[in-house]
C-alpha cells in the first residue's frame, strides 16, 4: 500500500510519459500521495458534532468585486476543526447590486437575503434543521448587519474573520484590543439618538448632526486607546460583542424599545455581522444602519433592522 499511487487515466498518462519523467519523479510523487493523505487524514478525523453551514455573501463595494471563494472556505472550515454539511452551503451573490442614495437597491439587497436565507434553512422532507453556522461575509456595513439580523443569535455560529491579503480565520489568541462606550452628557429622551462604532474609522459630531440634529444624543463604543485598529482574534471579536450587547440592553432600557436608534459605523466585517446578529427581533429598538459612501456623499441612511 504504501508503494501504491491511485491515479486518473489522464494523470497516470502525464506521470508516465518518458519526457515527464524529470518533472515527476519518486520523490515528487512521493510527496503528492503523503500531502493528500495527510489531507484526507484531518478532515475525516473531525467529529462528527463538528458539522457546520456555512453562509458566504458577496457583493460588489464601490464597484470593485469582492468574492468569497467556496476553497477558501473549506480551508477556513477545516483550520477551524469544522467540516461543511453539504458541498452547497448557503450562498448569497448580490454582485448585480450597485449601491447608492437610492434606497431600492438596499431594499433589494433585503429581499434577495430573506428568500435565498428562507429558502435554504426551511426544515423540509427531510427534517433538516441548522444546528450551526459558519458565516463569511464582505459587503456593506448595512447589508453584513441585515444578514446578521436574518440569521439571529439563537442558532450558535462562528462569524470569520477578514483580514487583507491573509485567509479568513478564527484564530485564537491573547486579546488585542479593549473597547469603551461613551455616553452622552445627557440622557434626556429625545428623538434623535445615534450610536457611533469607531474601531476602523471614526464618525464626526458634525456628520451625525447633519441627519438627526444639534440635539441628538449620541453614544460612541470605540477603543480605549485612540488609535484605529482591526479585530484581529475571537477574544477581541468577544469583547466588542459584549460591550455593544449592553449598549444596546442600556439604550433600550434609558429610551425604552420604542426608540429608533441611528448607527454610525466605520468597523470590520465580522463587527457589522455581530451588530445583526445582536439585534433581538420585537425586544431592542429598531436600529437605522448608515452607510458611507463617499467623501463627497458622507452617510447615507441605507435600511432599517427590527
Amino acid at each position: 500500500v504504501s508503494n501504491l499511487m491511485l491515479m486518473c487515466l489522464r494523470h497516470g498518462k502525464m506521470v508516465d510519459i518518458k519526457k515527464n519523467i524529470p518533472t515527476y519523479t519518486v520523490d515528487y510523487l512521493k510527496k503528492c500521495k503523503e500531502d493528500h493523505e495527510n489531507r484526507i487524514r484531518i478532515q475525516t478525523s473531525i467529529d462528527a458534532s463538528r458539522k457546520t453551514t456555512a453562509v458566504r455573501l458577496q457583493t460588489n463595494i464601490r464597484g470593485r468585486l469582492v468574492a468569497v471563494p467556496q476553497p477558501d472556505v473549506y480551508t477556513a472550515l477545516i483550520t477551524a476543526g469544522r467540516y461543511p454539511y453539504d458541498e452547497k452551503g448557503v450562498h448569497i451573490d448580490l454582485t448585480n447590486l450597485h449601491y447608492s442614495a437610492d434606497k431600492s437597491s438596499w431594499e433589494t439587497a433585503t429581499k434577495q437575503i430573506d428568500a435565498i436565507l428562507n429558502s435554504a434553512l426551511t426544515v423540509g422532507n427531510d427534517e433538516r434543521k441548522e444546528d450551526h453556522f459558519s458565516v463569511f461575509g464582505i459587503a456593506p456595513i448595512p447589508v453584513l448587519a441585515y444578514l446578521g439580523f436574518k440569521l439571529g443569535n439563537t442558532t450558535p455560529a462562528d462569524v470569520y474573520i477578514k483580514l487583507r491579503e491573509k485567509p479568513w480565520s478564527r484564530l485564537s489568541s491573547e486579546p488585542k484590543l479593549a473597547f469603551t462606550l461613551v455616553r452622552p452628557r445627557s440622557k434626556d429622551k429625545v428623538k434623535a439618538l445615534a450610536l457611533s462604532i469607531a474601531i476602523s474609522g471614526t464618525t464626526s459630531r458634525t456628520e451625525i448632526e447633519k441627519h438627526l440634529g444639534k440635539r441628538a444624543l449620541v453614544y460612541e463604543i470605540r477603543l480605549k486607546k485612540s488609535q484605529l485598529d482591526q479585530i484581529e482574534c475571537i477574544e477581541d471579536l468577544e469583547a466588542f460583542r459584549k460591550l455593544y450587547r449592553e449598549t444596546i440592553d442600556e439604550i433600550r432600557e434609558v429610551h425604552g424599545k420604542k426608540c429608533r436608534v441611528h448607527l454610525f459605523g466605520a468597523m470590520p466585517t465580522c463587527a457589522a455581522i455581530v451588530c445583526g446578529r445582536e439585534i433581538i427581533h420585537g425586544v431592542d429598538p429598531s436600529i437605522v444602519m448608515y452607510e458611507h459612501l463617499s467623501q463627497e456623499e458622507g452617510f447615507i441612511p441605507a435600511l432599517t433592522i427590527n
